[in-house]
Formats: structure tokens, C-alpha cells, sequence
């Protein structure tokens, strides 16, 4: 804010404060403590208060953004066709496929839904395994190349990059899916708690249970530990969309060299990954199934509605923060240097409200949400002891 914005701010909030005559409200800016209400002192911050402000939290539109992490499956079984599961190469192949493999079901999906959705969402994306790594250092190796983070600069069109047609860079390798889970978000720190999900998509259940692998011994081995991981994730406050690709429904008999991981069913094993994620489909498909091509429209279409929740909770100008304040009733909301109390009821259209008794989440009244999305930054100001 220039000077000369601050000043017809304080100006404009003396001129305010001089219709009280010395009844300024709590949160509303004084020079003296005759220009506050009774039994409350001007603060040496300038502001009428009966205990000093002791912290604060800056919100504009970005810090409100929700966060979504693709994980996608880019191992050896995406190269089969979408159409045909029992064609596991000529989908890939560079010259006259019969049709589109699975990895261009999920080429389809995320250049859909990024592109719909990057103006409102941060997102960010582990493709896996590495495939430079292959050749190297084992089938399941993962390194940063592989990740696109929250942050990077047009994210949408880095991520839209790395995920080409299947014929530009051909699925390889197995599926270090617990390795792509970590190190995906970082700690909220000094801001308001952002809404965050995963959207998981894969044809296989994970079977690179360590790092590095070189043998292909341990490739028909389920990996134990992303289940809990997806528990883990939704406890703490994180849900998983969970796609499959051509999913079959099948128990699979621990056959050497068939490709197929040894006693379990990737129908159930998927349906488990639903239910852990906190937002599984109603039905017997709990997950969101991209079955063959007809199916491409309606997942995308299903993908774009489970997202759209957290879209509206920033349009909306709802805001979470990671603990209830010692004292609710000394929480001000400062935007452009004007400062407004709660309103439960918005009937001053400038001013804020809580969502709940928790104290948890917060919403800004229609003027103060308008003011927010043409660019204005809010602090709120905790009171304290």
C-alpha cells in the first residue's frame, strides 16, 4: 500500500472514529484512548483494544488456492490398449497404432482437467518411474525429474508436458508409487490451511516396495505400505481421488513372469484405496473407473466435480486456519487498513463472520470476498493477553 493510500485510510478511519466521539469499537483505529469506548485503551498500534494485539495473518487470493498432486502411473502396463487389456505393445508403438494404450486415457484426462482448473488451483504432479533411470539403476527408480512441485512457475504447462502422448515417450518400468507419495506437500506455516487432495491414477496396485531395485524378482509383490499412506494422508485432512485404468477384477495366483502381482485382486485393491482416500463413488466401483475410451468423458466430467468443492470454497472467500484463537471474541479482520468485527449475520457486507463455534474457519461478507478477488490483501488480527 503507498503512503498516500495509508493516510486516506487512517484519514478516513479518524473521520470514522470522530462519529463515535470516544466510542470507537474494538479493532478500529484511534490516536488517543478518549477516542475508544469505555474501558478500552488505545493501543500502541494505533488501534482500540483491551489487550494488545500479539499476531496476525496476511490472506490474498493465492494464499487461498487449493493444492492438488497428480500421481500417475507411467510404468510397463500403461503401454497396453485401452480398449483391448489383453494387447500389451501395439498401442505404444510409434507408427499405425490400433488405438489409444492406457497412458493416452490418462494424457486425456489430465490435459482436460489442468488446463480447466489452473487459474483456481495450484497444482503439481509425480510422474513415475524415471524413466532415464531405467536403464541405469532398476525399474522402479524415482528422482526429481520426475516431479513437477507446488511452486513451480506455470505449473499447468510443465505438467501438461510431461504427460505426452503415449508414442512421444512409451510407458517403462514398475511402480514406485510409495516413493512418489513423499515429500509431496509442505508444512503450513503463517497462513491460512489451504485445502490439499491427491488425485491418484494407475491401472496396477503399487509392487516397488524399496529403493533401489535392480532385480526383477520382487515384481509380482504387492507393496504393503501405500494403503496406509492414503489412511494417513485423509486423517490428516488430505483426501485421494482414486482413478484406475482398465482395472481388472481378478485374483491373481502367484504364477511366475505372468505380470500380474501375486494373491491380490486390482479391482478390491483399488475399492480399498477408495474407501481409505475419503472419497469413494457410490457402488461397486468405489474408485473412478476409466474402463475404455467411452468411459474418457465421463471421468473427466466426474474428476472436474469431486475438485469443484474446493474451487467454491475460495470463490466463496471461506478460509481455514490450523487453530481456534485464545480469545474469538478479539479477532479483527483488517482489509485495506479498515478494520471490521465478526458479523454473524453480513449485515455489514464489508465485515467477515466464523463458519462454526469450532473457530476454525472463517468467511468474508459479499463486499470484503469482491474486495479480496479484485486484489486487496486482508490481515486478521488475533488478540491476546
Amino acid at each position: 500500500m503507498t503512503p498516500a493510500r495509508r493516510a486516506g485510510g487512517f484519514a478516513a478511519a479518524l473521520v470514522l472514529g470522530s462519529c463515535f466521539e470516544g466510542q470507537a469499537l474494538w479493532g478500529e483505529r484511534c490516536e488517543l484512548d478518549a477516542d475508544c469506548g469505555p474501558d478500552l485503551p488505545c493501543q500502541d498500534d494505533g488501534v482500540c483494544a483491551r489487550e494488545r494485539r500479539c499476531s496476525g495473518m496476511t490472506i490474498d487470493l493465492a494464499s487461498l488456492r487449493p493444492q492438488v498432486a497428480w500421481l500417475l502411473d507411467h510404468s510397463k502396463s500403461m503401454r497396453r490398449c485401452l480398449d483391448d487389456p489383453e494387447e500389451r505393445e501395439r498401442c505404444a508403438q510409434a507408427e499405425a497404432p490400433p488405438g489409444p494404450s492406457r497412458w493416452d486415457g490418462v494424457h486425456q484426462l489430465v490435459h482436460a482437467v489442468v488446463p480447466q482448473l489452473a487459474d483456481r488451483v495450484d497444482f503439481a504432479a509425480v510422474v513415475f518411474p524415471t524413466p532415464t533411470l531405467i536403464s541405469e539403476q532398476g525399474i522402479c527408480n524415482l528422482n526429481d525429474n520426475s516431479r513437477v512441485p507446488f511452486g513451480t512457475e506455470d505449473a499447468a504447462g510443465v505438467i501438461l508436458a510431461a504427460v505426452p502422448e503415449d508414442t512421444s515417450s512409451p510407458p517403462i518400468g514398475e511402480n514406485p508409487l510409495r516413493e512418489a507419495w513423499s515429500n509431496l506437500f509442505e508444512p503450513d506455516e503463517g497462513g491460512p490451511v489451504r485445502a490439499r487432495a491427491i488425485v491418484l491414477v494407475s491401472d496396477n496396485p503399487p509392487n516397488c516396495t524399496a529403493k533401489p531395485q535392480i532385480s526383477s524378482d520382487f515384481a509380482e509383490k504387492l507393496d504393503p505400505e501405500v494403503l496406509p499412506l492414503v489412511e494417513q494422508s485423509f486423517a490428516a485432512g488430505t483426501s485421494t481421488i482414486v482413478v484406475g485404468i482398465s482395472v481388472m477384477d481378478v485374483m491373481a495366483a502367484p504364477v511366475a513372469g505372468d505380470s500380474m502381482i501375486d494373491d491380490v485382486n486390482p479391482h478390491e485393491y483399488f475399492n480399498q484405496l477408495a474407501l481409505a482416500g475419503g472419497l469413494a463413488q457410490e457402488g461397486p466401483e468405489h474408485y473412478l473407473h476409466l474402463r475404455d475410451s467411452s468411459a474418457v468423458p465421463q471421468v473427466i466430467a466426474r474428476l472436474q466435480e469431486l475438485l469443484a468443492p474446493l474451487v467454491d470454497e475460495v470463490e466463496a472467500c471461506r478460509i481455514r486456519i490450523d487453530a481456534a484463537p485464545d480469545y474469538p471474541d478479539l479477532v479483527a479482520l483488517d482489509v485495506d487498513g479498515r478494520m471490521h468485527r465478526a458479523d454473524s449475520d453480513c449485515a455489514d457486507p464489508q465485515a467477515w463472520r466464523w463458519r462454526d463455534a469450532t473457530h476454525l474457519a472463517l468467511e468474508l461478507c459479499p463486499d470484503a470476498c469482491a474486495r479480496l478477488h479484485a486484489g486487496a490483501i486482508a490481515r486478521l488480527r488475533f488478540g491476546c493477553p
